[in-house]
């Protein structure tokens, strides 16, 4: 798990349990409010046997998010996706 800060949000890399194994995702909340996180599926939703190796492509893309809007979408570095 990786977490990173941007201007008015945090978001943190994460692998969570997804049918028969694990699943990349970047969960990001606004900084000082109650909101709720909003969740994001990365690797292209692939599903992984080991939430070791989801936790590492989570990181991976994590580290390519350059910014996140106001609305709270990711915004990411020129060509990483």
């Amino acid at each position: 798990m990786a977490r990173k800060h941007f201007e008015n949000h945090e978001a943190i890399s994460s692998a969570v349990p997804a049918d028969e194994g694990f699943e990349a995702v970047i969960a990001v909340k606004r900084r000082g409010t109650d909101e709720n996180a909003h969740i994001f599926k990365v690797a292209n939703g692939r599903r992984y046997d080991l939430a070791s190796e989801a936790d590492v492509a989570a990181e991976a893309a994590l580290a390519k998010v350059r910014e996140v809007s106001d609305e709270g979408e990711l915004i990411w570095e020129e060509n990483a996706i």
